[in-house]
């Protein structure tokens, strides 16, 4: 369901396209030592822009480097990590046991069983660590489900559950700045469920699978998108962030829409040759 928070690199400078790359490279760094090759396997963007986010407002001390790695044998390339990419990491296995979790009970995949017994450890050291969000994340996802079996076509009520799950993510430690980073989170959550949501809908219908817009009659979804990353935005403009603020903006404001422009192009090219 992730894959969409990420960065707009054409609107990026060199600079900034530099240093997300390197705290990239961090989280991939800390996953490897916390996980091993099992979890450098999960690495995502999402989780590097959680930790860039959150070490914006907290602002740990940085440990810079250069260092080879699988990927880039042949040269050194920069990366950056802080305290909290700990957490980024251990939030982004916790997900991706998840996601093979619910792969395994709609599909059987042998893909997604093979990577559930991979992480399995990685998932009971991160519930020890982390067991609030960790609570949350498996009960949220048992909601979505239990809603996906039910074929529940009110579209807000799958969006609040994964946007309650995001926001719980948000939440380092219980602070001042706890409400505003959930509600943040809550509102970036529903976002992503909804941009999910309307991205798969044409395979959806094909394959007749469960999608909460099916029954929608307006196929236009870039208003309700829209208003559903401003409340995101709002919150985000509140924190004082003290790093990073050009890179987490153009994530916030482009880089969540880069995926959905072609598809919404092509969604109309297709409509305009049926006229």
């Amino acid at each position: 369901m992730f894959g969409y928070i990420t960065t707009n690199p054409a609107q990026l400078t060199d600079e900034d396209k530099t240093r997300y790359q390197a705290a990239y490279c961090g989280l991939c760094k800390v996953l490897d030592e916390r996980h091993g090759k099992r979890g450098r396997a999960t690495l995502t963007y999402d989780m590097t822009f959680l930790g860039m986010l959150l070490s914006s407002l907290y602002t740990p001390e940085e440990t810079c480097g250069m260092e080879r790695c699988l990927l880039h044998p042949l040269r050194q390339h920069p990366y950056v990590t802080t305290s909290i990419t700990g957490y980024a990491a251990d939030m982004n296995v916790v997900l991706a046991y998840y996601q093979a979790l619910d792969d395994w009970q709609d599909d059987r995949s042998l893909t997604a069983g093979a990577k559930l017994k991979l992480l399995a450890h990685s998932r009971e050291e991160v519930q020890a660590r982390w067991p609030r969000q960790c609570s949350v994340i498996e009960q949220s996802l048992k909601r979505l489900g239990q809603m996906e079996q039910a074929d529940e076509l009110n579209p807000d009520l799958p969006a609040n559950c994964f946007g309650g799950l995001l926001g719980e993510l948000f939440v380092l430690r219980e602070d001042e700045w706890a409400p505003a980073l959930y509600r943040m989170g809550a509102a970036l959550g529903r976002f992503v469920y909804m941009m999910d949501a309307c991205m798969d809908l044409p395979s959806d219908l094909r394959r007749g699978r469960y999608n909460p817009l099916v029954a929608q009659s307006n196929t236009d979804f870039t208003p309700m998108l829209t208003m559903l990353i401003g409340e995101c935005t709002g919150e985000f403009a509140a924190l004082p962030l003290q790093r990073d603020t050009a890179i987490l903006r153009n994530i916030l404001y482009s880089g969540v829409w880069v995926k959905y422009r072609p598809r919404k192009e092509e969604v109309n090219n297709h409509h305009d040759r049926s006229l």
